[in-house]
C-alpha cells in the first residue's frame, strides 16, 4: 500500500546565522510543484540580488520528487546538506533556500557543509508542521431507506461529505482517505445490500 499521508510545514520561516563573518539566510517554504519552487527561487534571487549564492533543495511527496543545487558553491558543499536537513525532519512538499553573503573568511568545503546544514536545520526547527492526508472524492447514490445506516457509518468513520445533491435518491460526494477507499466501497455496498451506485 502506498503512503497516503505526509508531514509538511504550515507557513514560511526565515532564520539568519552569522558564521565567520559570513551571513547565511535560510528560508523555508511549503510548495506543491517544481514550478512553484522555481518561482520562489526567482523571488529570492531578486530580494537578495547582491548575494552570489542561493543553494537550495526541495522535496515533494509525489513520486519522491526532489532536487538540490549548489548554485555556484563548491560541489556537495551546500545543496545536499540542505536536502539532508529536510529529510532529517521527514518533511515533504518543502523548499529550503539558503542565501550566503560572503564575509571575507573562506570556510572551506567542510565549513560550508556545516554552515548550510546548520542554517537549514535551524530554519526547519522553528517551522510549524501539519499532516496532510490524501483523499479521493467518491460519489454515492442510494435509496432513502438506507440513509440512517449510511449516515451512521459516515459519522462513525469520520468521513466528510463535501456535497449533498440528493433529490429522488440520496446522492452524496464523500472525501475518503486513499488507504480506506476499497474498504469504504465494500462497506457501503454491504450496508445498502448491493443497491448503492458508487462512482
Amino acid at each position: 500500500m502506498e503512503k497516503d499521508n505526509y508531514i509538511t510545514i504550515s507557513e514560511k520561516a526565515t532564520v539568519e546565522l552569522k558564521i565567520q563573518r559570513s551571513r547565511f539566510i535560510a528560508n523555508a517554504y511549503p510548495v506543491n510543484t517544481p514550478d512553484e519552487s522555481s518561482k520562489i527561487l526567482n523571488v529570492i534571487r531578486k530580494e537578495y540580488h547582491d548575494a552570489k549564492h542561493h543553494p537550495f533543495s526541495f522535496v515533494l511527496f509525489e513520486k519522491d520528487n526532489f532536487r538540490y543545487n549548489d548554485d555556484g558553491e563548491p560541489s556537495g558543499s551546500s545543496g545536499k546538506p540542505i536536502y539532508d536537513a529536510i529529510n532529517k525532519y521527514n518533511l515533504k512538499n518543502v523548499l529550503v533556500v539558503v542565501t550566503r553573503y560572503f564575509g571575507g573568511i573562506k570556510l572551506g568545503v567542510g565549513g560550508l557543509k556545516r554552515a548550510y546544514s546548520d542554517a537549514a536545520d535551524e530554519c526547519l526547527k522553528i517551522c510549524s508542521t501539519k499532516e496532510v492526508i490524501l483523499k479521493e472524492k467518491t460519489s454515492l447514490k442510494f435509496s432513502y431507506s438506507h440513509i440512517s445506516a449510511v449516515m451512521n457509518y459516515l459519522e462513525k468513520n469520520k468521513i466528510h461529505i463535501s456535497e449533498n445533491n440528493s433529490s429522488e435518491a440520496v446522492i452524496l460526494v464523500c472525501e475518503v482517505r486513499l488507504s480506506d477507499a476499497d474498504n469504504f466501497k465494500s462497506d457501503i455496498t454491504e450496508i445498502t445490500n448491493g443497491t448503492a451506485e458508487i462512482y
